[in-house]
């Protein structure tokens, strides 16, 4: 599952600053502006989503790490779940009433004992009326004792079985999610655990599809199915799904058949094999577009809305490459017998990766210009996530939770890989810092391991996913590229279709290597935190001796001593040398024979040690060095943050003008923003040949917001009416921006003619710019663009900005926007937009206060003064309107 979401872009920080920016008082620097900011954090959210949403699993696994006693290790240790009885096979009839969201199932289910011999049997089965339980015995049907507590089928066998009897149970039952005492419960990485959605059920949105999907991760299969709800169970399955003649059906494995009903229904027949846990059945049913596709003789189907079936293969067209890819590297083809992937509305996390059916959220839409400003490829990390899953997760999949980085850690790295594979080392190392440095700006958090979370749902976050897959770049590191690849062969080879745990990786890795690797798999795998590195060295020219210090500096009472293998560099007249080293005490000394003061010393010249804290004190002078001749991004970005912090010394300035030419576009962008407070002619020269021909629109972007914060020069607006018709909607909703800081009324003019577009991006920069510069008469757009703006991300976008511009209005327009800003509120995409939706609604009301607390106060003093009581009624009628909407306002809030 893609929870990261959102995760890729310092996901807390990036959280802290958007959950700020609420309040009025939040200022905008000259380095960026609003819309670079905004942008860039929507992104952030996307994926946050998508994934994402990782602080409050990470505080939680923080704040609720077990005492050290053995009485609280035994009664909160997670342990694999129990197997007393073992699923075999399930069918599953059913229909769906769309009226009151009710699923109609009849459950066939083949078990038998797992070792000791059973009488009885538990089947979790979440929120349904139970009908009929039945054993079955060829053509007929016995009644069985059951008893049943909303959550779990407690039903009597006929018999005692023993390990070597199967016996089949029939279940009559309706499914009714929304009746769960507890559908809006969740994590911040899924956030409802219905199992079962129906989306749009009346048909009463006329901007979004009806359709019916499942969630199965964690254990909410059993919301819409009984089963054995546990990831340590695997079965074969078949579902008959009868559905409207227009609805198009998906699950998983083989579509065998597709029968017309009389009563204008279809009825469908997908089957299941080779056996899979329960939590990675799904269902989707919709009015989908099916782009199909192939990879090696194999279906690789699009399921999409009609609307963007035209962009399916911008999409999803580099799937089959990716089949490829991993195949190869893996030297296991892709297992299963072919490969859908679908895109659903109000999906409730990121994607999730269904066994041969792959669901993602709606965030993955997007046009072909749309996916112009995705130049990080985050739609192909999703992508590429999910199909890794089919390998580790699918094919093997992690006995219990505790374990579930066996599953995550591998879809994280396999980001990476591909970008590795497609996009180049800069564009991997890119993926990774940002990932890591994701997880270290949560916190230590738990064990990768963890046997003691509080909430199943907890270990969704960056440990597991973050520093899972950092960690897994270690090993590679540590073993070599080859030993590593055919490791992972052997443990997919050993483990297909079964249920394994971390010490089952580690012994792959032993067969293929000969080497014991428990060290590694001790400190990482079942111990927390990180190693924080001081680095220092120092040339004595006496001896020719260079001297390279490193002390882990790490709280020892939470975290281990690390050991690592490193490789020390330094760099002297010319040429490099490598010096392997052991780090392995809180405090470690090197010394080496050098003939001459270094240029350079890097202390990890392999990057090995990737998952750390590092202070490696460095001149401006090596910094420059170290930019201007280390090849991996890793060290220039390295070099260039340090050098930010001393732009006030000319060299250090000098190497940061000339990353803006860096071949890496995100270095180059990262160069433009922390120059972004300079104004010189040289950098405005740059800015402007950048936001004119720069091949990435995230760099033309950032340049056009430099030059309009910075150089308020009329004789930009000619740049700016040029980008205006830039291909990517990033630079021409900035381009918006320059002209309205030049000229309001051209801005206001262009904004006019951009607003009947189905883009939102656009329509969300004419908002902002109607926000700035707008009048009532704007307030029709922000009405009529309401059903436009669909998916969570550009919810949270335009509530805040339409709560802004209501601010300003008068009271017509704010007793129309109220309603439509509390609907958000209400029934919003996501948590966040929620919570804007309800952060503009408080502001707003905080205007509305301050604004009859003023009023009272006119009226008092021109009462006091005996004023012209013509003049009191006026401000008094003003006061009863601002009392009333007040009063709607907190009505609204439920104050």
């Amino acid at each position: 599952m893609k929870t990261k979401d959102l995760r890729n872009l310092l996901v807390v920080i990036v959280l802290v600053g958007l959950l700020g920016s609420c309040g009025s008082s939040q200022k905008t620097t000259a380095k960026t502006s609003p819309n670079t900011r905004k942008a860039d954090s929507l992104t952030a959210l996307r994926l946050m989503d998508s994934l994402n949403s990782l602080t409050k699993a990470d505080s939680m696994a923080k704040a609720n790490s077990p005492d050290t006693t053995v009485k609280t290790a035994f009664e909160n240790y997670r342990a694999e779940a129990t197997m007393k009885n073992q699923l075999i096979h399930t069918e599953l009839r059913v229909s769906f009433d769309w009226d009151k969201q009710y699923l109609y199932g009849k459950a066939t289910i083949t078990l038998k004992p797992y070792f000791y011999p059973m009488d009885s049997l538990i089947l979790d089965a979440k929120g349904m009326d139970i009908h009929e339980v039945s054993l079955v015995k060829g053509k007929d049907k016995k009644n069985l004792k059951y008893t049943y507590d909303s959550l779990q089928l407690h039903i009597g066998l006929d018999k005692t079985y023993t390990d070597k009897e199967e016996y089949m149970v029939y279940i009559d039952y309706t499914s009714m999610p929304n009746k769960l005492k507890d559908e809006q419960g969740g994590s911040a990485a899924i956030t409802s655990h219905k199992g079962l959605f129906f989306i749009n059920p009346d048909g009463k949105d006329k901007n979004k599809p009806r359709e019916i999907w499942t969630q199965g991760e964690t254990e909410d299969n059993s919301c819409w199915f009984p089963t054995i709800d546990k990831p340590n169970q695997r079965q074969t399955e078949e579902i008959y799904m009868t559905v409207d003649k227009i609805d198009k059906t998906l699950s998983n494995g083989e579509l065998v058949s597709s029968v017309e009903n009389k009563d204008n229904t279809r009825t469908d027949h997908w089957v299941m094999k080779p056996g899979i846990p329960p939590y990675l059945v799904m269902m989707a049913v919709g009015p989908f577009s099916i782009i199909r596709d192939k990879w090696r003789g194999k279906d690789v189907d699009y399921y999409i809305d009609a609307k963007y079936a035209p962009y399916a293969r911008d999409i999803f067209g580099k799937t089959p490459q990716m089949m490829e890819f991993y195949s190869n590297i893996l030297h296991f083809p892709y297992p299963w017998n072919k490969y859908d992937q679908v895109i659903v509305h109000d999906y409730v996390s990121g994607a999730m990766e269904n066994t041969t059916a792959t669901l993602h959220g709606e965030f993955l839409n997007k046009t072909k210009r749309e996916l112009i400003d995705d130049p990080l490829n985050t739609s192909e990390d999703i992508i590429s996530h999910e199909l890794f899953h089919h390998w580790f997760g699918d094919l093997v999949t992690c006995e219990s939770w505790s374990n579930i980085t066996v599953n995550e850690s591998f879809a994280d790295y396999a980001e990476f890989l591909w970008r590795q594979h497609a996009w180049g080392e800069d564009c991997a190392e890119q993926y990774l810092k940002q990932s890591i440095d994701g997880y270290l700006s949560t916190g230590t958090g738990h064990n990768l391991v963890d046997f003691y979370y509080k909430d199943r749902e907890d270990v969704f976050d960056a440990v597991s996913y973050n520093k899972g897959g950092g960690i897994l770049h270690m090993l590679r590191s540590i073993v070599g590229d080859t030993a590593f690849f055919d490791a992972l062969n052997v443990y997919l080879e050993t483990n297909k279709l079964t249920a394994t745990e971390a010490p089952q990786l580690r012994l792959a890795f032993q067969k293929v290597t000969g080497r014991d690797l428990n060290w590694f798999f001790n400190e990482w795998y079942f111990n927390k935190g990180y190693p924080e590195l001081t680095i220092n060295h120092s040339y004595d020219a006496g001896s020719h001796t260079e001297t390279v210090t490193i002390d882990q500096t790490q709280d020892l009472k939470e975290n281990p001593v690390f050991y690592m293998p490193l490789q020390i560099d330094i760099y002297s007249n010319g040429k490099k040398e490598s010096h392997e080293v052991i780090m392995n005490k809180t405090k470690n000394k090197y010394s080496f024979n050098v003939t001459s003061a270094p240029d350079l010393v890097i202390a990890d010249g392999k990057k090995m040690m990737v998952v750390c804290v590092k202070n490696e004190k460095m001149s401006i002078a090596e910094r420059e060095y170290q930019y201007a001749h280390l090849p991996m991004y890793f060290d220039r970005r390295e070099a260039l943050e340090d050098l930010s912090n001393h732009l006030d010394d000319a060299g250090a300035k000098a190497t940061m003008m000339k990353a803006l030419h860096d071949r890496f576009w995100v270095l180059r962008k990262f160069a433009i923003n922390k120059l972004g407070n300079d104004s010189t002619p040289e950098l405005k020269n740059t800015l402007i040949d950048l936001a004119s021909n720069d091949s990435s629109s995230n760099v033309r972007a950032e340049a056009l917001s430099v030059l309009s914060s910075n150089y308020k020069d009329p004789s930009l607006i000619s740049l700016y009416r040029k980008s205006i018709k830039d291909s990517s909607y990033k630079v021409e909703t900035e381009a918006l921006t320059g002209i309205a800081k030049v000229n309001k009324e051209e801005a206001m003019n262009a904004a006019k003619k951009l607003e009947n577009t189905d883009e939102t991006t656009l329509l969300l920069g004419v908002a902002t710019i109607y926000m700035q510069y707008g009048n009532d008469s704007c307030n029709n757009f922000f009405v009529r663009i309401k059903d436009k703006v669909n998916s969570g991300l550009e919810q949270v976008e335009y509530a805040a900005i339409y709560g802004k511009f209501l601010q300003q209005c008068d009271d017509t327009c704010v007793n129309r926007g109220i309603p439509i800003i509390q609907n958000i509120m209400e029934n919003g995409d996501n948590r966040y937009a929620k919570y804007y939706a309800k952060n503009a609604l408080q502001n707003l009301l905080s205007t509305y206060q301050d604004r009859e607390s003023d009023l009272t106060s006119r009226i008092k003093d021109l009462k006091a003064k005996n004023g012209d009581p013509q003049k009191v009624a006026e401000l008094q009628a003003k006061l009863s309107s601002a009392t009333d909407i007040s009063n709607k306002l907190n009505a609204a809030l439920g104050q």
